[in-house]
């Protein structure tokens, strides 16, 4: 089963923005992937690279495109999913397939960590702040977009 963690970097300086720099981990059946400890360092503006995650993955979950990649903010960092002819959905990461799953298993893992994510740091920051609006935004329109997959809905 594929988790998604997101992360504030443990060196940026308060106070908190929505341009503060973070990290993505995925684990999955497979594999593993992370923004961590890389030369060079791949953190990411993380407010701002999530809704690009989740916005891609709206979109590219219920077509037909054979594959998504998706980029980090101000990051080398990328994922890529990748549609099977079964319809399952691979997880990747420089090549490498960090997990096979359900495009409801992925999607739902994407907005569980996600949420796991903002609760506790959206509050932490202006209400005018960029990145808050564009994370509040694309948090409610895909947890709209999980709740159809779940219910077996089409877009």
């Amino acid at each position: 089963m594929i988790r998604f963690g997101f992360s504030v970097a443990e060196n940026e300086a308060p106070p908190p923005s929505g341009f503060d720099l973070g990290h993505m981990d995925v684990r999955g059946d497979q594999g593993e992937a992370s923004s961590r400890y890389r030369t060079p360092d791949q953190a990411m503006m993380i407010y701002l690279s999530l809704p690009l995650l989740m916005d891609g993955l709206r979109r590219f979950l219920p077509g037909r495109g054979r594959s998504f990649t998706t980029a980090a903010v101000d990051s080398s960092f990328s994922l890529t999913f990748r549609r099977g002819k079964d319809g399952s959905i691979e997880t990747l990461h420089d090549g490498t397939v960090i997990d096979r799953s359900s495009a409801e298993d992925l999607a739902s893992a994407v907005h569980t960590g996600a949420e796991r994510f903002a609760a506790p740091r959206l509050p932490l920051l202006p209400e005018d702040d960029a990145g808050r609006e564009d994370l509040e935004k694309s948090l409610d329109e895909f947890g709209h977009f999980v709740a159809q997959l779940r219910r077996g809905e089409r877009r």
